[in-house]
């Protein structure tokens, strides 16, 4: 099974060639499709509103997607791609053939918790708003979840993340925040189809969250990769494109693997 379209979500800051190089490993026959999410790249951000701005958010991105997609295609996502990714294929369960989820949180418990969060996002959406940019994206690659990036990868990461626009990336993190999202195991549990969480073994949070997701979506195969970190795809996109591939072939263990292929 070689052909077919396979679309790939980036995470929060990213660009669609954040993908390019998983793309690069998969077989000929894989239609790729990755947009730039709004407020991203050249992608426009519409007023999401008040009103659950994580969904609006998630509807900005099938609508422009849908013109582009077969009647059945699998779904990828990283980070805040993965969230969307899993939002997606929860409310378009009919077209979706294969799920993979990279480093994507299922959703905070209380509302305290979203609270939290809420607050935390906008003082980051404010310091990106006010900059100076690009040197915020040093603080922003310091945190805890970055912990396993050597100074050459944050460089890196900086450099690339330095053209996008701190205005609208400002405004999809508060549209997109964690704080805003519903839970999203329910909704993936009740996918029958192939599915697979992917984290790296030193992104230690994930990790646990990816046994979070395993517990409560049975079938789908949890994935640890040894000596990654929370960007599993840019630090080996060919394991993540090999995992990505087998999982839409429907070649997953099912039951929980806690080894890297």
């Amino acid at each position: 099974m070689d052909a077919f379209t396979l679309v790939l979500l980036h995470g929060f800051m990213g660009r669609s060639d954040d993908w390019k190089a998983v793309i690069g490993h998969l077989p000929a026959g894989v239609r790729c499709i990755a947009p730039d999410l709004p407020g991203h790249g050249h992608a426009p951000l519409a007023p999401t509103g008040a009103h659950r701005p994580f969904e609006a958010y998630c509807e900005q991105v099938w609508s422009g997607l849908e013109a582009q997609l077969p009647d059945r295609f699998a779904l990828a996502g990283y980070s805040m791609g993965g969230r969307i990714a899993a939002w997606l294929a929860a409310q378009h369960s009919d077209r979706i053939t294969a799920l993979v989820l990279e480093g994507a949180h299922p959703g905070l418990n209380s509302p305290a918790d979203r609270q939290t969060r809420l607050d935390h996002d906008e003082t980051w959406a404010r310091r990106l708003e006010q900059g100076p940019w690009p040197h915020v994206l040093d603080a922003w690659y310091r945190q805890p979840v970055f912990a396993s990036l050597d100074d050459a990868r944050r460089r890196n990461f900086i450099a690339l993340r330095a053209p996008q626009d701190p205005q609208c990336l400002a405004r999809a993190l508060r549209a997109g925040s964690l704080g805003h999202q519903p839970p999203l195991i329910p909704g993936v549990a009740g996918l029958n189809i192939p599915r697979t969480f992917i984290s790296g073994r030193q992104d230690e949070k994930f990790s646990a969250l990816g046994e979070r997701w395993s517990q409560g979506c049975p079938g789908l195969e949890l994935v640890k990769l040894d000596g990654l970190g929370h960007n599993c795809h840019a630090e080996a996109p060919e394991t993540v494109a090999r995992i990505i591939h087998r999982t839409c072939c429907g070649q997953q263990t099912v039951t929980k693997s806690m080894h890297s292929p």
